[in-house]
């Protein structure tokens, strides 16, 4: 059982009397707090990435209504986490859209980006995660989420050029 001790400094006042492993010191603390805020911004980077990807493919309601309660759920537990992300960021409207979600989500991520670090199988992630290639010389800075914009959009130029050739020759006659 655990006994409370005013003596000690604040994060030390419960010892443990029977069980030794369950006093929790500052560092494992940090470490948690660290693991959490991995996982909340995690959350983040997909969902803006879901999001446009989402918006792009014309969602519904229910989807933009999910996405801007999750954002909201995080930013209050990161609010929890770290009182000062308060002054900074603000829950969205019940009636944002995808893209201001996506937006909202890598502002929070870009908040956190020197003190956290996510990294999957060896290559970072974030907005401005790029790498360089080998063989340019210094290398060239590339991000993969620039070209996967890129393809979408040229895709999209292509199929809109498409349909306009296609009703013009209705018109025709």
């Amino acid at each position: 059982m655990l006994a409370y001790r005013e003596d000690r400094p604040r994060w030390r006042r419960y010892s443990a009397s029977k069980h030794a492993g369950c006093v929790r010191t500052q560092a494992e603390n940090k470490m948690e707090r660290e693991q959490e805020l991995k996982k909340l911004i995690n959350v983040l980077h997909r969902t803006a990435r879901t999001a446009v990807r989402v918006q792009w493919m014309h969602a519904g309601e229910n989807e933009t209504q999910f996405a801007v309660t999750q954002f909201n759920k995080i930013l209050a537990r990161l609010g929890e986490l770290d009182p000062n992300i308060k002054t900074v960021f603000e829950p969205l409207a019940e009636g944002s859209s995808l893209t201001t979600v996506a937006m909202a989500c890598r502002q929070v991520v870009s908040y956190y980006e020197d003190e956290v670090r996510v990294e999957e199988e060896g290559w970072p992630r974030g907005f401005a995660a790029g790498f360089k290639v080998p063989g340019c010389g210094a290398g060239v800075d590339f991000n993969f989420e620039e070209l996967g914009n890129m393809v979408r959009d040229s895709i999209n130029e292509i199929f809109s050029r498409e349909r306009e050739r296609r009703a013009e020759r209705k018109h025709c006659g």
